[in-house]
């Protein structure tokens, strides 16, 4: 997105540092400052944690993982930490 060209999500690369200019990894580890990541419980912790800290009663979740099962499962996660009775059964979007 920084560079301004669009597509499909790129397979993850060995050396970031490699790739990504100074600017660059300034503005993804600012966009990152607010990241959960782990198992579900940390999850949970992590959002609780966030909420208090920023005030928010709503989150949107973004999750730019290249691997599509492991993507639907991070959302499964949330989904299933946020209060809801059973995570929703996520169908590939064409």
């Amino acid at each position: 997105m920084f560079r301004g060209t669009r597509g499909k999500l790129p397979p993850p690369i060995d050396d970031i540092d490699a790739f990504w200019s100074p600017r660059e990894k300034m503005q993804a580890s600012s966009m990152l400052a607010c990241s959960v990541v782990g198992s579900p419980e940390t999850v949970r912790r992590g959002l609780e944690e966030l909420a208090e800290r920023t005030g928010a009663d709503e989150f949107i979740v973004a999750a730019a993982i290249w691997d599509h099962e492991a993507r639907k499962r991070s959302y499964e996660i949330v989904a299933e930490v946020s209060g809801m009775r059973t995570a929703p059964k996520l169908a590939a979007c064409g």
